[in-house]
């Protein structure tokens, strides 16, 4: 069997401009909650920069979300795949949503819940990937779609029930 390769930085050699989270908090922008044993200072530091590009921390802390845009449906769906076998790596999985080509990624973490560093290096690896795949860069917009898409993701989320509680905890 050929091992999949593995794709992207390790989460401690992520390299980012920092900044302040009060800044981001007066901004409006949601401050992160991390997951019960997370080293906070470097997962600070890495969602300092996932931030800084197009990710944003969830509403709620404990994730983060942004939406990829691509020329064709193609293209995205080829995008999805190359993730998910990310995700079958890393034993880790978004809440996600497609429409034609543009696809939402919400990453979190469920058990222990918070944002975890598998979240920041998936999110990490996920722009890697759609700068491979040829992401259509746009403007800023007002989110329209987005957040059509993140509706739709968080509908699927709540539909799947408690997928991530460890087998002897949901008996």
């Amino acid at each position: 069997m050929k091992a999949f390769p593995r794709y992207g930085p390790k989460l401690n050699s992520l390299a980012f401009t920092t900044r302040s989270y009060s800044r981001t908090a007066a901004m409006g922008a949601a401050t992160p909650k991390f997951s019960e044993g997370s080293d906070v200072s470097l997962l600070t530091t890495a969602v300092d920069g996932l931030t800084a590009r197009k990710w944003a921390v969830t509403a709620d802390g404990q994730g983060l979300e942004r939406s990829f845009k691509f020329k064709t449906f193609a293209k995205t769906w080829d995008f999805m795949t190359a993730v998910s076998l990310q995700c079958k790596i890393k034993n880790h999985h978004p809440e996600w949503s497609n429409v034609y080509n543009t696809t939402f990624i919400r990453w979190t973490t469920h058990s222990p819940p918070g944002l975890s560093p598998k979240d920041a290096e998936l999110a990490a690896i996920c722009d890697e990937l759609a700068q491979s795949f040829g992401e259509v860069q746009e403007e800023a917009s007002s989110g329209g779609q987005s957040c059509q898409l993140k509706g739709l993701a968080d509908q699927a989320a709540s539909a799947s029930g408690d997928c991530c509680t460890p087998k002897s905890a949901s008996k």
